[in-house]
């Protein structure tokens, strides 16, 4: 095993365990799901319009938040695909997406006002 030492970095012949790591702090799901795979944004209306929510990991029941059946467009950020269900709990009818703009679901496999359900699955 190589010394970390001949990288150039001086530990002060100290441990990883005895080292005050204060610069690494704990980061919000939001934040890690963020850095590691985006988001997947729906919206009331086609074109991104009519009032959006932004979801990070997903949701089992869209009712929870007024979104149910509602959604007409989708925008998916980062590298994972989602899936959207037609009913809650993941549950029912599904279309997977990929990263992108989806302005009119039904052009997308997805009936218009149909989505009770969503998450991340890769």
């Amino acid at each position: 095993m190589s010394n970390i030492n001949n990288y150039g970095v001086d530990m002060n012949n100290k441990t990883f365990a005895e080292l005050n790591l204060s610069a690494v702090k704990e980061v919000s799901d939001e934040v890690a799901a963020t850095c590691g795979g985006g988001s997947a944004s729906i919206y009331r209306d086609i074109n991104f319009k009519g009032g959006g929510i932004k979801f990070f990991n997903g949701d089992s029941n869209l009712v929870n938040n007024n979104f149910n059946d509602t959604t007409s467009s989708i925008i998916i950020t980062g590298n994972e695909r989602w899936k959207f269900y037609r009913d809650i709990n993941y549950k029912g009818p599904s279309v997977i997406l990929g990263p992108g703009r989806y302005s009119f679901v039904p052009n997308y496999g997805i009936p218009n006002d149909s989505i009770s359900s969503l998450r991340r699955i890769s």
